[in-house]
């Protein structure tokens, strides 16, 4: 019994060293590239506290602004997609109202879209695992407080970007096109607080450039929970086995 709670002891002082949890705060670089503007609209990429990016259009003249969703593309890391697939042309045109502001394309769970050859952002649902904690691929070290990587455009785990087309009138006007674009510049590993469990950001101040963040790792109180699990079943199965009765031995 007591050499079954030493090793219990040993795996939930491992188990918190290698899966305790950290903070991911992912800042984009936002040199400028992220905002398109013209005569006519305003195009940006704009994040938001919880983790989502939005490609918001503004409509700066008196005029409706009509963007052609089929001509139109968003893309992640090089890959890109229509923004509307629909094959009916009147189906894939959104109407931008005069002096309005409108998000014409969501991209969500951004942790999720960062490259998994250069980010493994770890697996919490999985017990006692090392994986449960993220690691940079390309240098295989564990999220480690304290720690702080910078990327470039031709080298980041996240380019984001956007290529419309839009014209003031549904058919038979030129279209003008505009592109944005925006990347991951550094990675900072810190202290989960600065982020909630759902991967939103509780102090935006704290960052001087547009941010998004995630928890890695578990808390020191699941490990905890899920040793204590452990023990219980263990010592369910000890109390069984002393109180089996041993089987006695026949001389035939």
């Amino acid at each position: 019994m007591k050499q079954l709670f030493a090793t219990l002891l040993m795996m939930l002082f491992a188990s918190t060293v290698s899966a305790s949890q950290v903070g991911v705060y992912c800042m984009m670089a936002a040199e400028g590239t992220e905002v398109y503007s013209d005569n006519n609209i305003r195009l940006k990429i704009v994040l938001t506290t919880d983790g989502t990016a939005l490609l918001e259009i503004s409509n700066l003249t008196s005029k409706i602004i009509y963007v052609d969703q089929g001509r139109s593309f968003s893309w992640v890391n090089g890959m890109s997609r229509p923004l509307d697939i629909s094959p009916f042309y009147e189906n894939r045109l959104q109407a931008i109202a005069p002096h309005g502001t409108t998000p014409i394309y969501v991209w969500e769970h951004l942790p999720l879209l960062l490259n998994p050859d250069m980010i493994y952002i770890g697996k919490p649902s999985e017990w006692f695992s090392k994986r449960c904690k993220g690691k940079f691929l390309d240098t295989g070290r564990k999220f480690t407080k304290g720690t702080k990587r910078r990327y470039t455009r031709n080298r980041t785990p996240l380019l984001l970007g956007a290529d419309i087309q839009y014209s003031f009138k549904e058919l038979g006007e030129p279209e003008t096109r505009a592109t944005v674009s925006d990347y991951v510049e550094t990675i900072r590993i810190d202290s989960r607080n600065y982020v909630s469990k759902y991967g939103r950001l509780q102090q935006t101040n704290m960052f001087s450039k547009p941010c998004f963040a995630f928890r890695s790792g578990k808390s020191t109180g699941t490990i905890l929970g899920e040793c204590l699990s452990v023990a219980a079943v263990a010592g369910v199965v000890l109390i069984c086995t002393a109180a089996t009765p041993d089987e006695p031995d026949f001389d035939w």
